[in-house]
């Protein structure tokens, strides 16, 4: 099994998404800083490729994630990999995920922080 190098927050919030052929809507149950777990009767697939908004509790905008890969599914549930969003919304998820006590691992290998390949304006 691989070590995460990033703690999962436990959430629960809306969330919309949407990629080739599929549009669906449903609740994030947890976020960390590459991805989250979301629940939604829309059917994806292993592979798929979505955007999102995900309706974070803190009372701001919802997060956008412009590009996020399916890397599971089960059942109604399926885990996703953020790929590319902005410096912003990056900054954003960190600083959540950390006020939510789940900042990264001392011991991680990923000390300088978690840049997502292909951020809007890098």
């Amino acid at each position: 099994m691989v070590n995460r190098y990033s703690s999962r927050v436990p959430v629960e919030c809306s969330v919309v998404f949407a990629g080739d052929g599929i549009v669906g809507e449903g609740r994030a149950l947890d976020v960390s800083i590459p991805g989250c777990l979301l629940e939604s009767p829309q059917t994806t697939r292993v592979g798929d490729y979505v955007r999102l908004r995900l309706f974070l509790p803190d009372d701001k905008p919802p997060l956008s994630i412009q590009l996020a890969v399916v890397r599971w599914v089960e059942g109604t549930r399926f885990g996703v990999e953020f790929i590319r969003s902005s410096s912003q919304d990056q900054v954003r998820l960190v600083c959540f995920v950390q006020r939510q006590g789940a900042g990264p691992k001392s011991d991680s290998r990923w000390k300088e922080g978690i840049v997502i390949v292909g951020a809007a304006g890098e």
